[in-house]
């Protein structure tokens, strides 16, 4: 007997419907949809926070002040100050009672300050936080150490000792007031007290970059170059990417005519930041002091380059075109040297005065004394007296000589002695 398989009744079936089956299909899988469609409009308002949950995630949590300050002292260890300053203002207004974020964010506007004077501004806004956090926070100790760090940036060297005092009674191992009250001490030029405050300061944490570098400065007020210089390199092994270390630690290297090491100082900021203008500014000045004119041009010009908007290096390159006799080329860095500054509103007393006075010398040389008068009359506005006033006076007693129709010795003012001013350490600008 032979079975027979009826292929039309199989469920493994690939044929096609009828016609009227499809017909019949279709129509209930349009009805569906048009039922759900409706459904969601009409609970469009409900499900939309659904829908957008599986489109793009799940909404992202708005940071709290703890961890933006986590970001931004991470930032700090890498070097990146302008980040690390973004993330604290964010932590500092969300927490203003937060006395160890205030006071980082306080540290961080100060040592962000030091990127050139045109960032001075930072140590303005540094001493407005702390302000605001002693006044908040009066018997905190962050807070009246941020306050006297700020107070000594700002040249107020006597309220600092006693905001340093106030944290140090708080917290009195605590290394940080140590430091700020040695740094203070320096202002009121009680230098032998400032070493042996610093050296406290080391003692209670040598680990520190603040108490080391403040030991580096205070020994260096009265010559001992040698361990300032021992002083930051130890700050430096603790904070290898803190710039502000490098730039301090070089003229202590140039005044023991070690130029070799100074360059060297500047080129461990260029490995880990190949674009620091600064950097390429001081190797630039750096040469420029040993006289060699053509590795400093180069220098100063990749500084140029690199940032056309740093005043500083079209100064030191117009230095190095004056030396060389490029008069013309020397003008044009001077020129843009003072509309920069100009352009940032740096105070008169606070601008670059080469950038007047060479300027000027760089017109009368090419015999434009209309043009070299009036930037020498403004060089003595910004340095009244010493050696730089001097030059500049003789400048404008060639121009009378040079040019009588135009001017006479009434246009050269009479220099006005100057007074003993102590020698200021070096600094970073």
């Amino acid at each position: 007997m032979t079975m027979r398989i009826r292929r039309d009744r199989s469920n493994l079936y690939f044929g096609k419907r009828s016609r009227h089956q499809r017909r019949l299909w279709l129509f209930w899988v349009w009805l569906l949809m048009m039922a759900g469609g409706i459904g969601v409009v009409w609970q469009l308002d409900t499900i939309q926070p659904q829908i957008l949950a599986v489109v793009v995630g799940p909404p992202t949590a708005t940071p709290n002040a703890v961890s933006l300050a986590q970001l931004a002292q991470n930032a700090y260890w890498e070097g990146d100050l302008d980040t690390s300053i973004l993330y604290y203002a964010q932590a500092s207004e969300l927490e203003p009672e937060n006395t160890r974020i205030q006071f980082e964010y306080v540290r961080n506007l100060i040592y962000g300050s030091y990127a050139g004077r045109g960032f001075t501004f930072r140590a303005r806004d540094a001493l407005q936080v702390a302000e605001r956090t002693v006044r908040l926070m009066p018997n905190d100790a962050h807070a009246q150490a941020a306050y006297a760090l700020a107070l000594i940036e700002n040249g107020r060297g006597d309220e600092a000792a006693a905001a340093a005092l106030n944290a140090i009674q708080i917290a009195p191992n605590w290394a940080e007031p140590h430091a700020y009250l040695a740094l203070a001490y320096y202002t009121q030029d009680r230098f032998r007290s400032a070493q042996e405050e610093a050296q406290v300061s080391v003692n209670l944490d040598p680990n520190s970059v603040d108490a080391r570098r403040t030991l580096a400065l205070s020994m260096a007020f009265t010559g001992g170059y040698d361990i300032a210089i021992r002083q930051y390199e130890a700050a430096i092994s603790i904070h290898p990417r803190l710039d502000a270390l490098y730039f301090e630690l070089a003229p202590y290297y140039i005044l023991l005519d070690n130029y070799d090491a100074a360059i060297q100082s500047y080129d461990r900021i260029l490995s880990h930041d190949p674009r620091n203008v600064k950097a390429w500014t001081r190797k630039c000045e750096t040469f420029f002091r040993q006289r060699e004119d053509s590795l400093a041009q180069e220098a100063c010009e990749q500084a140029v380059e690199l940032d056309g908007t740093f005043p500083e290096a079209h100064k030191q390159l117009g230095m190095v075109r004056y030396t060389r006799r490029n008069y013309e080329g020397a003008i044009e860095s001077f020129q843009t040297c003072i509309d920069l500054m100009e352009a940032q509103g740096w105070e008169m007393s606070d601008r670059l005065v080469e950038c007047y006075y060479l300027h000027g010398l760089a017109y009368y040389t090419l015999g434009d004394c209309p043009k070299a008068m009036p930037l020498l009359q403004q060089a003595l506005i910004i340095a009244p007296n010493g050696r730089t006033a001097e030059i500049t006076l003789q400048g404008m007693e060639f121009c009378v000589e040079y040019d009588p129709g135009n001017f006479s010795s009434a246009d050269v003012p009479t220099l006005v002695p100057p007074t003993a001013i102590p020698p200021e350490p070096i600094g970073i600008y």
